[in-house]
């Protein structure tokens, strides 16, 4: 009798969903194998009432499976579910190795180095402007809307209530904020990027090479691609540019005159862009 398949919930815009498309790659599942249901983020469909049965954080991905008692939804532990079915283990034998590369997917989860803020945040009235005139807008807008919707519909639930605030907030400085609002918001945009050039910092100083962790290629370096991959991305890189770091430079330099990304970093990213798993999932930028 055949194997039932798992089902992967993804969405081409999510980061974190990659980790999972970089594991199943690299392990050489075949599309036969399992079964990909698209959550369009970009029309909050992460925060259908259906899907946050299946995941109450309404984040992506999400792995059903037949041989799991509920679902998993973190990209850490999905992408160990898929590590453990086939072939030579993503984590690290080696004790100081596993240390090294759990303290990097911790890092590059962190608040200080989230992509929000390069996607959603701005320096000025210049960048925020733009961010009113670009895809963002409509994002964080559909959000607003599906949330309110979901509060309306389900009033006792303990998602919508909590998570309409949060992202209302962002929602008003994009359409209704005063001038102090906004400069308050220009300082914590300052003050994350200056966090953001800490943490990239600190991913170099932990980088072993040739991967994340040495020789071989391991979970931690499927972490630290999807993270790199959407900041380079989010920042304006042209997606075929993929070794271009000039333009995530220059937006941490309007906050860091003169701040660069380390050579260990560009290093790891030449040596990681060259593997299969990597050409397959990232033929670009995104």
């Amino acid at each position: 009798m055949a194997q039932e398949k798992f089902i992967l919930y993804s969405f081409v815009g999510s980061q974190w969903a990659n980790v999972a498309h970089l594991g199943l790659a690299e392990k050489g599942f075949k599309s036969d194998d399992y079964e990909v249901k698209e959550v369009d983020l970009v029309k909050a469909e992460n925060f259908n009432h259906e899907y946050l049965k299946i995941n109450p954080n309404g984040t992506i991905p999400s792995l059903t499976s037949p041989s799991l008692e509920r679902p998993l939804i973190e990209s850490t532990d999905i992408l160990r579910f898929l590590d453990e079915t086939r072939g030579t283990s993503l984590v690290p034998s080696d004790p100081k190795a596993k240390e090294v590369a759990q303290k990097i997917i911790d890092l590059v989860h962190s608040n200080d180095l989230t992509t929000n803020l390069i996607l959603l945040q701005a320096h000025d009235h210049e960048e925020m402007n733009a961010k009113r005139s670009s895809m963002w807008n409509d994002f964080v807008r559909a959000r607003q809307a599906k949330l309110e919707e979901g509060k309306t519909a389900h009033p006792n639930h303990p998602f919508y209530g909590p998570k309409s605030e949060e992202n209302g907030a962002l929602y008003r400085l994009y359409t209704s904020a005063s001038e102090d609002e906004l400069q308050r918001f220009y300082e914590t945009t300052h003050d994350m990027y200056r966090k953001f050039a800490t943490g990239l910092d600190k991913l170099d100083t932990l980088l072993v090479l040739p991967y994340a962790v040495g020789d071989q290629v391991t979970e931690a370096d499927f972490h630290i691609v999807p993270w790199l991959s959407h900041a380079l991305w989010g920042a304006g890189t042209e997606p075929s540019d993929v070794q271009n770091f000039g333009t995530l430079e220059a937006l941490i330099q309007k906050t860091m005159p003169g701040f660069e990304v380390k050579p260990r970093i560009k290093e790891w990213w030449s040596n990681i862009s060259k593997t299969r798993a990597f050409k397959e999932v990232y033929p670009q930028l995104h």
